[in-house]
């Protein structure tokens, strides 16, 4: 079944659902998202997408492990740079290495490790569900938060 949608339309209509701002990392590179969800406590599983031809999917998830980093407020310049295909963008932000060898962005809302737990190729995207290994919050930070193509941060929280 195919819908006949105006595409920018559709877009705004996507983007009036605010949402936190995250980068997603494996061994290798990285790129934001906001399309991030939980899906269950137990086992403790998250979902997000992956456009297909925007990122390198399979060498993303080749070691099976990857990382969701909530970025700040203070981060929106980190978003942007991860929304590129800038080779070095890993190497312009600051960063470590965890045990399971993906790349955790510093100063961030925090952060969670997974294991691929499920993909399932959907359309334009693999639909990844991962299952959490460890993670790490900062309750100093505030969220960076992404409304109707523009970066916003939450003043009450």
């Amino acid at each position: 079944m195919t819908s006949d949608f105006d595409n920018t339309a559709l877009k705004k209509a996507f983007g009036s659902f605010a949402t936190g701002v995250a980068v997603a990392t494996s061994h290798s590179s990285g790129f934001t998202i906001n399309s991030f969800s939980s899906l269950s406590l137990s086992p403790p599983l998250i979902i997000f997408n992956i456009y297909k031809t925007e990122t390198d999917h399979i060498d993303f998830l080749k070691n099976k492990t990857f990382a969701i980093n909530f970025l700040s407020r203070e981060q929106e310049d980190v978003s942007r740079l991860f929304a590129t295909k800038d080779p070095e963008k890993v190497n312009k932000t600051q960063h470590s290495i965890s045990k399971n060898k993906n790349i955790i962005l510093n100063d961030t809302l925090g952060h969670i490790e997974l294991s691929v737990f499920q993909q399932i190729d959907i359309a334009d995207h693999i639909l990844v569900i991962g299952q959490v290994q460890n993670f790490k919050t900062d309750d100093n930070k505030k969220p960076l938060i992404y409304y109707r193509s523009d970066y916003k941060s939450l003043k009450d929280v």
